[in-house]
């Protein structure tokens, strides 16, 4: 299968493969789907072993300038379905946050870990440099937690 730079993708983490065209036709069970960008896929990856399921995973760059290429939001966005315990993943590398509600005073329940930041190009690395040296840094962290014992921890808090 394959991935297309133009639309919304789904990647299978039981096959390991993308899901193209009719999703009808794929025979893995639509719980192993995933809505993910392909930079994201390792992380989606590691997350599915521990146990931790993923519906979405997605980034975005928004320029915030008037000066073309200059400033910039990155959102780094993974929704892991349901709220989980802070203490399966423990503390989050720098950057990166649990989002369970939205602000006040709606407060809608999130289950999302996601990375924002406002990024200033000053010509050292481009936009997508950034974005996948994030990404790699997460997948880092992720490599960090043994996913048998992050298994047995969402076991234990879960209610």
């Amino acid at each position: 299968m394959s991935y297309d730079e133009n639309s919304i993708n789904m990647f299978c983490v039981q096959c390991k493969d993308w899901i193209d065209g009719d999703w009808s036709t794929h025979e893995c069970p639509s719980e192993y789907w995933v809505v993910a960008d392909k930079e994201m896929v390792g992380i989606v990856s590691k997350l599915n072993a521990m146990g931790i399921t993923t519906l979405t995973a997605i980034w975005t760059t928004t320029e915030l300038s008037d000066w073309v290429d200059y400033e910039y939001q990155i959102t780094i966005k993974i929704d892991v379905g349901k709220r989980i315990s802070e203490a399966v993943l423990g503390n989050l590398p720098t950057g990166w946050h649990y989002f369970w509600e939205t602000a006040p005073p709606i407060k809608v329940g999130m289950h999302m870990i996601a990375f924002v930041e406002r990024w200033y190009n000053l010509g050292f690395e481009s936009i997508k440099e950034r974005v996948d040296s994030e990404i790699e840094r997460f997948e880092k962290f992720l490599d960090t937690k043994d996913a048998e014992a992050v298994k047995a921890l969402l076991l234990l808090t879960s209610c």
